[in-house]
């Protein structure tokens, strides 16, 4: 489409949309057989890549199929696609599909065609974050708006010949910033007065509108003389959205760092033990509230800031022990194998020595000779493997052993993170205790002076603060419920932590181990994979004199 709109706006003629137009008139006129989309079609619609061999692609072989075009195929729903994996470019137009559907999982997706179809919604491309190219050219499409959120890329889209009557769809799509060509084209908002205006006005980063270059004169024209009051109130509400999504960045970008000394459950900690879930309507009628929650938010803004600090300084020592620990592990991993390497290049070399001595001076020499020549090669083979085996057992023992001296060093570490976070805890359920006890002696006391009050100043309390000073039973009942929504807080918070921590600990000395066991393995077999086949060779070669094949050379023996 790009190539298309390039060549109309230096004023070329639309052959290839009148062509369309003409195959559908004539389709409209003929009886049209529905037909689903069957493994016959999709082997037939394969267009790239094109196989070496001329010949059609097989079902098996979909997955790394790239691009494919089933047009004019009468197709009446997307549906058999579930193998195209790889799929890049996607034609469907020329059907009569109603419905985009079953396009979720063409994750690479960047181009797809629907164009000349009757399709009434835009839905279903949700999942498609890699698509630039869309078009929905001549469908019977009314929405825009809110139907095209997953798809930010957007570069190109085709809205040409629907049923767009509504001026502010176009409005939406200024959060597609990659969004420079747009066809609006026989839509209903296309004959309103202002339709030009409002597009370059909206949509000031637009290069091409209804397959025409825009003039970026008349760009800057409307974004100085139409609707300055719609367009700043837009703006507005963009930047307070921008502001928004900022600050939401920037707190879940301190509580990932927080994660990583286990600390992310004391940030909002406060908000959440004061949250309007949390705290009771009776409470705030009470005059000493005020003062006991903020003094409750300084002392526990204090303490976060005690623990944050100790655990903190306690992290930074784990994870230089963790990065040193681990860049010594791939050391000793790395040494061992590159000394397997070159003690395997080494056989292989001196195998080839001896394997071209054989072939030439077999004829000339007794077969005993041979056979020692053979044996002698053979038990050389047979003290590689040893010495090969026997230096990953030393690798394996010595990782393990660094590994169990590392977890007691660890493990005291974690286990001083856990006394903190302990201590902290214990500070805070003191800190509780102590704001109830206030809280509850102040309400006791406001009850009191209410009930003794006379019955004007009666009359001149607030209705709904009498309400509560005037049952002391159910503000009882408050007070011990808000209590125990912060205990149990406060003790999910606490499991949280101690969670976070013990389990950190356990998964990474399992992960390592686990490793360690598969690394092992996978070693064992690398080397008596190389030994069988030098052995395999070193029999061949010593039983039918066949010439030795020195291509087998090439390629590393020991892959990790």
């Amino acid at each position: 489409m790009a190539d298309a709109l390039a060549s109309l706006g230096q004023g070329s003629s639309n052959a290839s949309v009148a062509k369309i137009a003409i195959e559908q008139r004539k389709k409209k006129a003929e009886v049209v057989e529905p037909a689903v989309i069957s493994e016959e079609l999709l082997i037939e619609g394969v267009e790239e890549p094109i196989r070496p061999d001329g010949d059609s692609w097989e079902p098996i072989d979909f997955p790394q199929v790239t691009s494919l075009r089933l047009s004019f195929k009468n197709i009446i729903e997307i549906s058999n696609l579930n193998n195209f994996d790889s799929l890049l470019t996607l034609r469907l137009d020329n059907n009569i599909i109603d419905k985009i559907a079953n396009l979720g999982h063409l994750k690479q997706l960047t181009w797809l065609d629907l164009s000349f179809n009757n399709i009434r919604e835009i839905e279903g491309l949700g999942e498609l974050h890699e698509l630039l190219d869309l078009s929905l050219y001549h469908n019977q499409i009314e929405e825009i708006r809110d139907r095209l959120d997953g798809c930010s890329k957007l570069n190109i889209l085709s809205l040409g010949h629907n049923n767009i009557s509504d001026l502010r769809q176009i409005d939406y799509l200024r959060q597609f910033q990659n969004l420079r060509c747009l066809c609006m084209d026989a839509n209903k908002i296309c004959s309103v007065e202002s339709y030009n205006q409002h597009v370059l006005a909206y949509l000031p980063h637009l290069k091409y509108l209804d397959y025409m270059l825009i003039d970026r004169k008349a760009v800057a024209q409307a974004q100085e003389g139409y609707d300055l009051e719609g367009i700043t109130e837009v703006r507005e509400k963009e930047q307070a959205e921008q502001a928004k999504q900022k600050a939401l960045a920037e707190k879940q970008a301190v509580i990932e760092k927080l994660k990583t000394s286990f600390l992310d459950c004391t940030e909002n900690l406060f908000e959440e033990m004061f949250s309007k879930e949390v705290e009771p309507d009776n409470v705030l009628a009470l005059s000493c509230y005020p003062g006991l929650k903020e003094d409750y938010r300084d002392k526990l803004s204090e303490e976060i800031k005690g623990l944050r600090s100790r655990m903190e300084e306690k992290n930074e020592v784990r994870l230089r022990k963790v990065t040193a620990f681990e860049k010594a592990v791939y050391a000793a991993e790395t040494e061992s194998e590159e000394e397997a390497f070159q003690s395997i290049r080494d056989f292989k070399s001196l195998k080839k020595k001896v394997l071209s001595q054989i072939d030439r001076e077999d004829s000339d020499r007794l077969r005993s000779e041979v056979d020692e020549l053979v044996k002698q090669l053979v038990d050389q083979l047979t003290g590689l493997e040893n010495h090969l085996m026997a230096n990953e057992i030393q690798v394996q023992e010595s990782i393990e052993e660094a590994l169990s001296d590392f977890e007691a060093k660890i493990s005291d570490l974690v286990k001083g993170m856990l006394d903190n976070s302990r201590e902290f805890f214990q500070r805070l359920e003191d800190l509780e205790k102590s704001f109830i006890t206030g809280l509850t002696e102040g309400a006791n006391s406001e009850i009191e002076s209410f009930t003794q009050a006379s019955e004007s100043a009666m009359a001149d309390t607030d209705p709904q603060k009498a309400k509560y000073l005037n049952n002391r039973e159910e503000m009882n009942q408050a007070l011990t419920n808000f209590t125990d929504a912060h205990n149990s807080l406060i003790q999910n918070k606490d499991d949280y932590m101690n969670n976070q921590m013990n389990s950190w600990n356990r998964s990474f000395f399992e992960n390592h181990r686990a490793r360690q066991y598969n690394r092992n393995r996978q070693r064992v077999m690398d080397i008596r994979k190389v030994i069988e086949e030098c052995r395999s060779e070193i029999q061949a070669a010593s039983e039918d004199g066949n010439e030795y094949d020195e291509g087998d050379l090439g390629a590393d023996p020991y892959s990790r």
